[in-house]
């Protein structure tokens, strides 16, 4: 039974290891298009400024504008 415990310590560290990974790619997912959890925007915040960047979203759908902020560099994705 003493050779059993290494093999349990090696295979349970890799479990554990996959699990943290599944919860970090869980929190962390792509998260660009989301505004903290609130719904999208209609309008573009101050001194953001229209692009020619148009697309749709292939998760649900709709068209998006790009919008950015020459000062900072930031963009805002706003449905149309």
């Amino acid at each position: 039974m003493s050779g059993l415990g290494p093999i349990l310590l090696i295979y349970g560290t890799w479990v554990i290891g996959f699990i943290i990974l599944l919860l970090l790619g869980y929190f962390i997912y792509d998260k660009r298009y989301k505004n903290n959890g609130s719904t999208t925007p209609s309008k573009p915040s101050n001194g953001f400024v229209s692009t020619s960047e148009v697309f749709i979203d292939p998760k649900d759908g709709f068209t998006y504008r790009v919008y950015y902020n020459p000062r900072s560099g930031d963009r805002e994705y706003i449905r149309e």
